[in-house]
């Protein structure tokens, strides 16, 4: 009998897309994703629950490792959205020059706090994992054509983003400190 994992195919290491026409997810679907990021190159995996690329409604189901980063990027054409399902993050909003301006903690929906954050306006921003891995959907107008990335922040490749991504987490979790969390 087939899992409910192998209603998914592999696009790369750690891209998925849904098989038929309709798309169940399970803790066990989550665990193999989280066991895919664990395993994948990018310690990230996602399942594109809309499928096609070139959907009006891109919705996918994400994980990320802690110390994965995600070079801030702005998404101009659409709002954006985040749910989390388990573990935790800061949502960073920064400002054309590259300072923070904002942030958010979203916990899973069982943790007691914000799991839901939607932004209508564009921004750069980024996450911050602060669990082991965390799980989320996160949800934007399709089609999605290219990635805006922040000219202040360097690229993953860059040997100047382990020390960038450092300061966030740190930023972060200083954060974090002066609101008593």
């Amino acid at each position: 009998m087939p899992t409910d994992w192998d209603s998914f195919r592999p696009l790369s290491k750690e891209v998925y897309a849904p098989e038929g026409q309709v798309t169940k997810l399970s803790k066990a679907v989550l665990a193999k994703l989280r066991n895919q990021a664990l395993a994948a190159p990018g310690k990230k995996s996602r399942i594109l629950l809309h499928g096609d690329p070139e959907n009006d409604l891109h919705e996918m189901v994400i994980t990320h490792t802690r110390d994965t980063y995600i070079r801030p990027h702005i998404n101009e054409t659409s709002a954006k959205s985040f749910l989390v399902l388990d573990g935790k993050i800061v949502v960073c909003y920064f400002d054309q020059r590259g300072t923070v301006t904002d942030r958010f903690l979203l916990q899973e929906v069982c943790g007691g706090g914000d799991f839901f954050l939607r932004f209508e306006r564009p921004v750069f921003h980024t996450i911050v994992v602060l669990s082991d891995t965390v799980t989320f959907i996160e949800t934007i107008r399709g089609p999605h054509r290219e990635t805006k990335y922040a000219p202040f922040a360097p690229a993953p490749e860059d040997e100047k983003a382990g020390d960038y991504f450092a300061t966030l987490e740190q930023d972060s979790r200083n954060w974090l400190g002066s609101q008593g969390v």
